[in-house]
């Protein structure tokens, strides 16, 4: 190394053998309540909480870290994805959560909504043996969470490309350089039947 270089441990972990790839999902379950909506407040607790046991079970089933936080009245998930295709693990899982908080809640309880996003990294050992991410995922999620609507899912430009062929997206948030910000989650695309 020459002198009064310092090295970029972002660069060291991006090129380590070790790294894995990392995928996050973040999402609030939100209750927009519709117009002449009587649902009482004990009643939308017993409807939320259903929405969080069914995202819980959909997360768990597919591995991830799971983390609840925020209130009884707008809870927050939170789920880490590490190793092999953790990006279109993350996908699938967004795409069954927001299935599931739909069926759990019954006609006259539709009203509570995911709202999300997903993040996409590698991780691997940094300087001291320390895991460091790079991609900066946590800092994107908070960002593209805040921007999705109610019902949506929105993948960050790294999580999209990672799933390249396996999502439907539509691209939202154009720059004014040109480039996309956040895709919204579509579907996952079917599986193609092989000729």
């Amino acid at each position: 190394m020459e002198a009064g270089t310092v090295p970029n441990p972002q660069q060291s972990v991006a090129s380590a053998p070790e790294t894995r790839d990392v995928a996050m999902l973040l999402f609030e379950i939100q209750r927009e309540p519709r117009p002449g909506s009587r649902m009482t407040p004990e009643v939308a607790e017993m409807v939320v909480n259903r929405c969080v046991i069914a995202a819980v079970e959909v997360l768990t089933a597919a591995e991830a870290e799971v983390a609840v936080s925020g209130t009884a009245a707008r809870p927050v998930v939170e789920a880490r994805f590490d190793g092999a295709k953790a990006p279109i693990r993350a996908a699938h899982a967004a795409c069954e959560v927001l299935a599931n908080v739909r069926r759990v809640q019954r006609a006259a309880e539709n009203e509570f909504q995911v709202v999300g996003a997903i993040t996409s990294g590698v991780a691997g050992p940094g300087p001291g043996g320390v895991t460091m991410t790079v991609g900066a995922p946590d800092v994107l999620l908070l960002r593209l969470r805040e921007a999705a609507a109610p019902g949506q899912i929105l993948m960050s430009d790294a999580a999209r490309i990672a799933c390249e062929g396996e999502v439907e997206t539509l691209p939202l948030r154009t720059e004014a350089d040109g480039s996309v910000e956040a895709h919204l989650l579509r579907r996952i695309r079917p599986p193609r039947a092989s000729y």
